[in-house]
């Protein structure tokens, strides 16, 4: 079956904002196949607001004359060819395969514009989507160090064996031997591993910021392994382990635990200064403490130093595992097996306080229920997607006004990219 080639054209524009993706808009007219001027609004990466760039826009393959099923048609693939009137804010990014590969968006934009941004998105998404007129978002959190920060890399296999991540838009894998937010721990072991064949599709290297310790999943051949061992490697195989908080945890391939040890160090920090269970708050400790998808038990465990009892609550039996064996030393964490809309709501004691930690799809409706209907003192809530955040706390602050947004803050768990991370603490509105 013969197919169209591509077509491929050229457009000068100059670029506008910056979207929560981490592109810019650029708006160009073309004809249609009906011969009618048209405007059409593209996604740019590795661009920034008010450049003056040329850029080539290459039209998706046209679809087969019998179109199967799961054919989609793909969105035209974009790129800058040249620029002729660069941003003040724009740096040389140090990947080779920035703006190809899919893994950062931001490297070309200077990391305190970074940070500025980030923030100018959560109070646009509070403003607009969670209804708060002058919401109280914070500076956000800067990276000490914001390259060598990620202590877990996913890495496709291509069929060459080689190692790489994945270019935007596509399943093509760029063979990397380096990559310059990976821990680098995580290099050393990428490097030894872009010269053999590994297995096919992924190889997942974990490592412990604080321990050294590196996790290798498929487990390297005993040849490999010891290559890995003499570049210096502490090599393990089902477990690893990691510190954090001055605590020790352990983690399984599968298990979650924060990508960033520094930010996940200052994350702690900000949750027990927001339930008011740090040494600074002794005189005011809570009783009862909820830590929902408590995964691994981090959380559960820094706290349970400070107050009377922890209910943890987590579905990945995975993570139960590491979190049993996490909080095997203190014996005021309960650990509830199960979905947290459906075990949030059974609790029937007071809770004086929550952190909750949803993933990206937010709180289900029903635990929001939960917190409405049997409000509690003080809330944290640990966000890595800021619009559903703005669409919880409209929620539980505007639709049913039972609590008081203190502050958000914006944390840079992942510096480079687009992805915000926050910390949101609420008060119950006293009756």
């Amino acid at each position: 079956m013969i197919r169209e080639e591509p077509l491929t054209t050229y457009h000068t524009v100059t670029l506008g904002a910056l979207t929560q993706e981490g592109t810019t808009l650029a708006e160009i007219t073309e004809q249609n196949d009906a011969g009618v001027q048209c405007t059409r609004t593209l996604h740019v990466p590795a661009g920034l607001p008010g450049e003056r760039v040329t850029i080539a826009v290459e039209s998706p393959a046209q679809p087969p004359k019998r179109r199967k099923r799961y054919w989609k048609a793909r969105p035209p693939h974009v790129w800058i060819t040249e620029i002729h009137h660069a941003s003040p804010l724009r740096i040389q990014a140090s990947c080779p395969v920035f703006g190809v590969c899919g893994g950062c968006q931001l490297q070309h934009m200077r990391y305190e514009a970074q940070l500025e941004w980030k923030r100018s998105i959560v109070q646009e998404l509070l403003h607009d989507t969670g209804g708060f007129d002058n919401p109280p978002v914070l500076e956000t959190a800067a990276c000490d160090i914001p390259w060598h920060y990620r202590n877990h890399m996913r890495f496709s296999v291509n069929r060459n064996g080689q190692p790489g991540l994945t270019a935007r838009g596509t399943h093509r894998v760029l063979p990397l031997a380096s990559c310059p937010i990976a821990h680098e721990q995580i290099n050393l072991a990428l490097d030894v591993l872009s010269a053999v064949p590994n297995q096919r599709p992924q190889v997942l290297i974990r490592c412990g910021a604080a321990t050294g310790q590196v996790l290798i999943q498929p487990h390297p051949d005993p040849n490999i392994a010891q290559q890995l061992a003499e570049a210096g490697l502490d090599l393990h195989t089902e477990t690893m382990e990691e510190m954090l908080g001055g605590e020790l945890f352990r983690i399984r391939p599968s298990s979650f635990f924060q990508t960033n040890t520094a930010q996940a160090e200052k994350m702690a920090t900000m949750v027990l200064d927001g339930l008011a269970v740090s040494a600074q708050h002794s005189h005011e400790r809570p009783r009862t403490i909820v830590d929902a998808y408590c995964g691994v038990g981090t959380f559960a465990l820094l706290l349970a130093r400070h107050v009377d009892k922890v209910f943890a609550i987590e579905e990945s039996a995975s993570a139960i595992k590491d979190a049993q064996w996490n909080l095997r030393e203190v014996s005021n964490v309960e650990i509830l097996k199960g979905k947290v809309e459906e075990l949030l709501p059974t609790l029937e004691c007071h809770i004086d306080g929550l952190v909750i930690d949803p993933p990206r799809a937010g709180c289900q409706q029903v635990v929001l229920d939960a917190l409405v209907q049997h409000a509690v003192d003080r809330i944290v809530y640990v966000s890595c997607e800021p619009s559903t955040l703005a669409r919880d706390l409209n929620i539980l602050c505007h639709l049913h006004p039972i609590y008081r947004l203190l502050s958000v803050q914006p944390l840079d768990m992942f510096p480079q990219t687009a992805h915000i991370e926050c910390v949101a603490t609420l008060e119950r509105i006293e009756t």
